[in-house]
């Protein structure tokens, strides 16, 4: 009697373990994925219906969204979330992203498609460049890169800003003074690539640079470098817990390609009964003064969308 190779048993066993696990994924598929793998659109009826709207908001970037030391969603992304849920009368849920390679991955991955992991997609995405320019961007085929999704309801503007170290810099407000002192950010930042090309490469040497902006802003309070830069946000979160004894601004930075833009929401195309909601909900709370309270309860300063400029008059 002949026996079959080893190799062929291998190869069948192996078949039969994709298949048990392609069956367990069939059967554990969330139930807004229909049978032929579509993402089933969640209207504002349903997510009314349902009881609650599913938010994205990005893992690990505070200040703007991460869980605690006891496991709870913090942020204020996760306080701007809550606000909307508030308002349309449901229960907030988060869908904590992961951050690709580019905006445009991450709306893909989170608001009209979904990840080739698990095909799940949220309600509404926080945190997206609110720009008409962008919005509108036209790919190398001269097709509309975002014809999925509609962004909009900016809620705050973001900028970069530096924190400096006056006992070291004294009054110089002009960034020749990085040719004689050191000055922190995250590498292959925007502040990086800028201050790194500045006067002709002349600060390079004295550029330092960190994995995070966290280590930064530790570095800059050990006294180790005399000014950190990065998004004004988390330099202010970062610094919260010694008020007062750094100066930040934007003095010097007037040069980059965008000092100052609009942070806001998107959803899918499909979705834009649901878009005119939360963008009420954000409306309102810029008007009457909740949306600031957010920022200031997270001791940082909030910036109105350009939109909304008369608020800051």
């Amino acid at each position: 009697m002949r026996h079959r190779p080893r190799s062929v048993d291998r190869v069948a066993a192996i078949l039969a373990l994709v298949i048990v696990c392609i069956s367990t994924l069939a059967v554990a598929q969330p139930s807004f994925i229909t049978a032929s793998g579509d993402i089933e659109d969640r209207t504002l009826d349903d997510v009314i219906e349902s009881g609650f709207i599913e938010i994205g908001v990005y893992r690990d970037f505070a200040p703007y969204s991460y869980l605690d030391e006891q496991g709870e969603a913090q942020g204020l992304d996760v306080a701007v979330g809550k606000l909307i849920a508030e308002g349309l009368g449901v229960e907030p849920r988060w869908l904590w992203m992961t951050s690709d390679e580019t905006v445009e991955d991450d709306l893909r991955n989170y608001v009209w498609k979904g990840s080739l992991l698990d095909r799940k997609v949220a309600d509404v995405m926080l945190r997206v460049p609110y720009d008409r320019e962008y919005s509108y961007a036209i790919d190398g085929y001269g097709l509309p890169k975002h014809d999925n999704v509609v962004m909009f309801g900016p809620y705050h503007a973001e900028s970069w800003a530096l924190a400096r170290d006056l006992e070291q810099l004294g009054e110089v407000r002009n960034l020749a003074i990085f040719r004689f002192q050191k000055v922190a950010v995250e590498t292959d930042s925007l502040p990086d690539m800028f201050l790194s090309g500045a006067y002709g490469g002349q600060l390079r040497g004295n550029v330092v640079h960190h994995l995070l902006i966290w280590q930064a802003l530790d570095d800059l309070k050990d006294g180790g470098v005399s000014a950190v830069a990065g998004m004004r946000s988390q330099i202010e979160w970062g610094l919260r817990d010694v008020p007062g004894r750094f100066d930040i601004d934007d003095d010097g930075l007037q040069s980059l390609g965008r000092l100052q833009w609009d942070i806001g929401a998107a959803v899918k195309h499909t979705h834009r009964q649901l878009a005119y909601a939360i963008e009420g909900e954000i409306d309102a709370a810029i008007r009457d003064g909740r949306m600031a309270k957010i920022f200031t309860e997270h001791g940082i300063s909030y910036l109105s969308p350009s939109l909304y400029a008369e608020v800051d008059e």
